[in-house]
């Protein structure tokens, strides 16, 4: 049965029906959002691109939405240093430009941040044109419609349609921000922290399913080097890196074992295993590289160590499960594999009675979508405005369920419209507290 459709005042309904005039707009520019590849660099595949153009397409819709200001900035290229974060080293920012646009909509002190990630997962093995921006079975298909690009247009979109009625005061934020994905760590979101971009309350648009996100579990990702003695094929003395590293394979089995059965929602997965050259010379090394996510839990047993909010319990477990593998094998004894990580990014928790989270959810029931609050079991940069800049966040994804990096991903239009009207409302209620309630 579908849900009842509650009483809701004249300046609700007049977003609402500003939104639906929109929606041939929200329909056309995510279409044309997805013809333009915002490919992370670091994708790992063939289709590693540059979120430069993708910054620029949003900089004219931000200036035609009547944008305050509009600020393109790099990321510092120390920012997980800056905030004290271990992160992916190495990273190139120069010409992948963070954008901040200022939207004042009228009187009236409060402000929030709406942010969201413009870049996409490589296209590989997609089985979708992945920048055909294509509109069928009433869908939008390609690379970023569910993850994030559709969620960046639903954003402005919401908007537009406050700026339509006219009822909304305060100030908005919008942030497209880069290098969410491909273990970037939110290096785009944290820049912005750390450049002092602050607000009252933050959305966060990243995700799917539209229901309130009250959090997400910290990752921890691991690479694993496992040596051994390069050598012809088809001689002795040589000492297989690949027969080691199975070996070593054996206890990350056993210690993923041993995390995910206390830690349902979290999980220890094997994303790389690469050794070799050529059939004929045997791997002097092997690599392996795995995600390991932990709960609010395990950054709350790091800090009272005094070891800081992330997982660094978690971590030196692991490094000794490796040691003690090592030790089990002559070769290995002599010749340990070796632990290096690639990132630590901190779980987060709002309330869920917190005015952020409330409005949230009555914008979704407002719209006839309830759903209850509840946190995500993967990680997004939800967790940088909350932890390094201390602002109560909700995230509030209108993507499609189980699409996300997916080789047919897609986003349904009437998710967008949905997507679009529950951020509208929400922003209508936090900056207009005496008008709505949630102060």
């Amino acid at each position: 049965m579908e849900p009842k459709m509650p009483d809701l005042d004249l300046a609700k309904q007049a977003i609402l029906a500003a939104v639906d005039d929109l929606r041939d707009d929200l329909v056309a520019q995510t279409a044309e959002f997805v013809r333009i590849p915002t490919v992370n660099p670091y994708s790992g595949d063939s289709s590693a691109g540059n979120e430069q153009a993708g910054q620029e397409f949003l900089k004219g819709l931000c200036e035609v939405a009547g944008a305050a200001s509009i600020a393109l900035f790099d990321c510092p290229s120390d920012v997980f240093a800056r905030g004290g974060l271990i992160g992916p080293a190495g990273r190139e920012f120069a010409g992948r430009p963070n954008l901040v646009a200022e939207f004042v909509l009228g009187g009236g002190s409060k402000s929030v941040i709406v942010n969201c990630h413009v870049d996409t997962v490589g296209t590989d093995g997609m089985e979708v044109e992945p920048f055909s921006g294509e509109v069928r079975e009433g869908a939008l298909w390609g690379r970023g419609t569910s993850d994030s690009k559709g969620n960046l247009i639903v954003g402005l979109i919401a908007l537009r349609a406050l700026q339509r009625v006219g009822a909304t005061g305060g100030r908005v934020l919008y942030q497209s921000v880069v290098d969410e994905e491909c273990n970037g760590s939110g290096a785009g979101t944290l820049a912005c922290c750390l450049a002092g971009y602050t607000a009252d309350y933050a959305l966060v648009l990243d995700g799917s399913g539209l229901y309130p996100c009250t959090g997400c579990n910290g990752v921890a990702t691991a690479e694993v080097r496992v040596s051994g003695r390069a050598g012809h094929a088809a001689h002795g003395g040589a000492v297989n890196a690949i027969d080691k590293a199975v070996h070593i394979k054996t206890a990350i089995d056993q210690f993923k074992a041993a995390w995910e059965a206390p830690n349902p929602d979290c999980r220890l997965t094997l994303g790389v295993f690469r050794a070799g050259t050529l059939p004929a010379i045997v791997p002097a090394e092997a690599v392996l590289q795995m995600n390991i996510t932990y709960p609010h839990a395990q950054a709350e047993a790091s800090q009272a160590s005094g070891e800081g909010w992330r997982a660094a319990l978690m971590r030196g477990d692991f490094e000794q499960a490796m040691r003690a593998a090592s030790a089990q094998d002559d070769w290995l004894r002599a010749h340990p594999a070796t632990v290096g990580w690639i990132k630590d990014v901190y779980p987060f928790r709002t309330p869920d009675d917190s005015s952020v989270v409330r409005a949230a959810q009555q914008a979704l029931t407002d719209i006839g979508r309830p759903a209850a609050p509840r946190p995500m079991t993967a990680w997004f940069d939800a967790a940088h405005l909350a932890v390094n800049s201390r602002i109560p966040v909700v995230g509030l994804g209108a993507g499609l369920e189980g699409e996300a990096h997916g080789a047919t991903e897609h986003i349904l239009l009437e998710d967008l419209v949905s997507g679009a009207k529950a951020v509208a409302l929400a922003l209508h209620a936090l900056l207009s507290p005496d008008r709505c309630g949630t102060g």
